[in-house]
């Protein structure tokens, strides 16, 4: 009888301690199934950022690796309406180096204008200052306005012809080989010609004042570049737009 009595007790204490621990095992089971979620979540997010690519800085070009022509610079003149995401997605977008006369988004060098300058005097000499300091070391420098779109075989070709040349040489349009001024969107110079390349005015005067007459102009073919519009097969692109 007494040791019903006991068993009768245990049982109805047992039964009280586990009907008052109820609400505390479940908040506590509760709470781990919480801290479980959340870091099984943090896990899959934190891979999410890792694979996010990182916001570009369109004033930075990196060089990419194994480049096959690393020493070549396009400098780009911009202002605040060039889509310089573009450029970057073009093929020259890795050696391209962007120049402004006033602060514009994605311009890599501000280069200012004086009063009495106009637009292509201040852009002339900006490139000029630019290949000389920047890339002094670079062998090919191409000057492209922000409405040109320039084959990249062609730029390469040129390269591959005339690298380690002590001689001066530039690119331009057929029809300037006489005079030896450059007014299109498009030319292209090696450092020879940009050690050499002083004084004022046009690109072909500083050229003569500088560098004399011993200097190589190459024609451009006209079939490589284009200027404004490009057009070919099923695409129809104004690059002046």
């Amino acid at each position: 009888m007494l040791c019903e009595a006991k068993r009768s007790w245990i049982k109805h204490v047992t039964s009280t301690v586990l009907l008052r621990s109820k609400p505390m095992i479940a908040v506590a089971v509760t709470a781990l199934v919480l801290l479980v979620t959340t870091i099984v979540l943090w896990d899959d997010l934190d891979g999410v950022f890792e694979r996010r690519p990182p916001v570009p800085n369109l004033s930075v070009w990196p060089q990419p690796p194994n480049d096959p022509h690393p020493s070549l610079a396009v400098i780009i003149p911009i202002t605040k309406h060039t889509d310089v995401r573009f450029y970057q997605n073009m093929w020259m977008g890795n050696h391209g180096f962007t120049i402004c006369e006033s602060k514009a988004p994605g311009c890599s060098m501000v280069c200012g204008r004086k009063p009495e300058q106009t637009s292509a005097q201040a852009d002339m000499d900006c490139l000029v200052r630019v290949a000389k300091s920047r890339f002094n070391e670079t062998e090919f420098i191409v000057r492209m306005s922000d409405d040109m779109l320039v084959d990249r075989s062609y730029v390469f070709g040129i390269m591959d012809e005339y690298k380690a040349s002590d001689t001066p040489m530039y690119v331009l349009s057929a029809e300037q080989t006489d005079t030896g001024d450059v007014t299109s969107g498009f030319y292209m110079f090696n450092q020879a010609l940009a050690k050499c390349i002083g004084g004022n005015g046009t690109f072909a005067e500083r050229v003569a004042v500088g560098c004399g007459n011993n200097v190589k102009r190459v024609a451009n073919d006209g079939t490589k570049t284009w200027q404004t519009l490009y057009t070919n097969k099923n695409k129809y692109i104004n690059l002046a737009a």
